[in-house]
């Protein structure tokens, strides 16, 4: 009902503005004229909407999706060729029959309508209102429809991101309007025009020269793991940035019961998140590439629903693993569901798969995110699951459960001192990140204290740091960008890690495929963290690139580069000569950078 009311008072607010102005000047004339005016213009809106709906439903039909980017393939395609093919489909005279008698109701309906309204001339005629009654009016009606055309009183406007309401997903698909969908599709076909730096000559590189069979890779052989065949779990959490995790201590526990964990298990440090949003971490952990700079969101384009060779999921699908994807918020945001059905995901659980209590502005909280992803791993016992997680909750407004009682947390001056405009919330913000990680703690411990601990192997990382800090200077680049990287893994499939490694977030894929299959072949442009074989080096999209002890800013638009030593104990950086190792730092990330998109380009 909001979705439609909200669609009506679009539609309205042309006329409430109308007769706003009638209220306050009295004109016959004008308003006979304003009147016609409303009817043809009432007659053709609502005829529109009901072509829309006609689209969306063939749209719905043929690819199980409300109206999205894809609907612009029509005016770039044979768009001659597909209106025939419409044409000559039977069900189109039957909805064309349909729209005739739809556009005819409605004219009539607005017809008798307005035919009321000429002969009632006061509606005009407010000489009976008081100033206070007008005033009143003339502030109230504009700001009703102003709220029925938001849709809702929470922080963000009534969208795709709310029909998130049940585990159906056809139910799901009901609630938004064509409307809706078709803004949306708009806004992602806008997006696509930023689109306009090409990579690969940004790079100075010759496009004929790439061989994309660099990131053809095989996963080392594992006989402990082909036996065991272990269930694998890569949750992602919101917010989780590595910068507080360096000033933890018992008056400042933002780990809590995670750093138990923390200790007895294996942390990687010198680890950078793909990007700086959600997007840019799913995308590149999913497609297993780099997050490209100055390039589209693949989710925003026609690519969404096209299958990669590269997927995340697919190694382990040829493995015979049952793979399940679970977002802690809504599936429409992004249109992350398609996304992931097309990269091959067997079951996709967002936040209408669970009873939604103490919900936050874009989803469950960290308690129930968890219960979802421990409920789908002891499903089905006999089956090795592949469970790719992501989470919501850390998140502004930074919202925790009534329920919750914090741990001690006094924050250090240094941190607030990095946080100069948040000093409101801050005692929000770390409230939220600490309870996200004392709810993976549960969950590690869930695990560790059943039979699963022998057959599960654990990664949790962040997908960008905490938004608030402003680390602004050089020296504190990494700082901006790093997350960490835990992992579990159980005792007969350990194996030696070397956590004074630096990686990131595209390098998590070839780890796994390593500890859980065995010659597997796949397609990724990471590196596996347990191979010795090369100096491990990290990147993000904002072109700054790290080892063990070296780092680089690299602008792709420019050409200009900073090089820096990384003293990875402080986890800062001075500035320094060009070195060799260097140079090899800066010739992988633009070999690694410029296949990639070349492979994410191909039709």
């Amino acid at each position: 009902m909001r979705f439609d009311l909200s669609v009506i008072a679009w539609v309205n607010v042309l006329v409430i503005f109308i007769f706003t102005i009638f209220l306050l000047i009295k004109n016959l004339k004008l308003f006979s004229v304003a009147v016609f005016f409303i009817k043809i213009y009432y007659w053709i809106a609502f005829t529109a909407i009901a072509l829309l709906n006609t689209i969306d439903f063939g749209f719905y039909v043929y690819f199980g999706e409300h109206i999205n980017v894809l609907l612009f393939d029509f005016f770039s395609d044979d768009t001659f060729a597909l209106v025939k093919t419409i044409m000559y489909d039977w069900r189109f005279p039957i909805a064309l029959l349909i729209l005739i008698c739809v556009s005819f109701a409605i004219y009539k309906i607005v017809s008798l309508t307005i035919k009321s309204l000429t002969n009632r001339h006061c509606l005009i005629n407010a000489s009976f209102c008081n100033v206070f009654i007008k005033i009143f009016i003339v502030l109230f009606i504009p700001f009703l429809i102003f709220c029925f055309a938001r849709g809702t009183t929470s922080m963000f406007p009534l969208g795709k991101f709310h029909t998130q309401i049940s585990p159906n997903h056809f139910i799901n698909n009901i609630s938004i309007t064509s409307v809706h969908s078709l803004m949306d599709a708009i806004d992602a076909k806008m997006e696509q025009k930023k689109d306009k730096i090409d990579i690969v000559e940004k790079l100075k590189i010759n496009k004929y020269e790439i061989d994309l069979t660099l990131f053809n890779k095989l996963s080392m052989k594992n006989d402990a793991a082909k036996k065991i065949k272990p269930n694998v779990i890569f949750i992602v959490l919101e917010g989780f940035g590595e910068l507080p995790l360096l000033y933890n201590s018992k008056n400042f526990d933002v780990l809590g019961e995670l750093k138990q964990h923390f200790d007895s298990d294996a942390v990687l440090y010198n680890f950078l998140a793909a990007g700086i949003t959600t997007i840019h971490c799913l995308e590149s952990t999913i497609l297993n590439m780099p997050q490209r700079p100055f390039s589209i969101q693949i989710t925003q384009t026609q690519k969404a629903f096209q299958h990669f060779s590269s997927s995340l999921v697919l190694p382990y699908k040829r493995s015979s693993y049952l793979t399940k994807a679970v977002y802690g918020g809504s599936l429409a945001w992004r249109g992350i569901e398609g996304f992931l059905k097309a990269q091959g995901f067997d079951e996709i659980y967002g936040e209408g798969s669970i009873k939604n209590e103490y919900r936050h502005e874009w989803g469950i909280n960290d308690a129930q995110f968890f219960e979802i992803v421990l409920r789908e791993l002891k499903n089905n016992n006999e089956t090795p699951k592949f469970i790719y997680a992501m989470s919501t909750a850390t998140h502004p407004p930074y919202k925790t459960p009534p329920y919750y009682k914090s741990l001690k947390l006094e924050i250090p001056k240094e941190v607030l001192q990095m946080m100069p405009n948040e000093k409101k919330y801050v005692q929000k913000i770390f409230e939220s990140y600490q309870f996200a990680n004392r709810e993976a703690a549960k969950f590690l411990s869930a695990i560790k204290n059943s039979e699963l601990a022998e057959n599960t192997i654990v990664v949790i990382t962040g997908d960008h740091n905490l938004r608030e800090f402003k680390a602004t200077a050089s020296e504190e680049l990494f700082k901006r960008y790093a997350v960490p990287m835990y992992i579990y893994i159980p005792k007969k499939l350990k194996k030696r890690i070397n956590l004074d490694i630096a990686a990131c977030h595209m390098d998590i894929a070839t780890t796994l495929y390593d500890l859980s299959l065995s010659n597997e072949e796949y397609i990724a442009a990471g590196r596996s963290i347990l191979s010795n074989n090369y100096n491990h080096i990290a990147f993000n999209s904002e072109g700054f690139i790290l080892s063990s002890n070296k780092a680089i800013s690299y602008n792709i638009e420019t050409g200009n580069v900073i090089y820096f030593d990384f003293d990875s104990t402080t986890k800062m950086l001075s500035k320094t000569e060009e070195t060799q190792e260097h140079r090899e730092m800066l010739e992988y990330y633009k070999k690694t950078l410029a296949v990639s998109d070349m492979y994410l380009n191909q039709k």
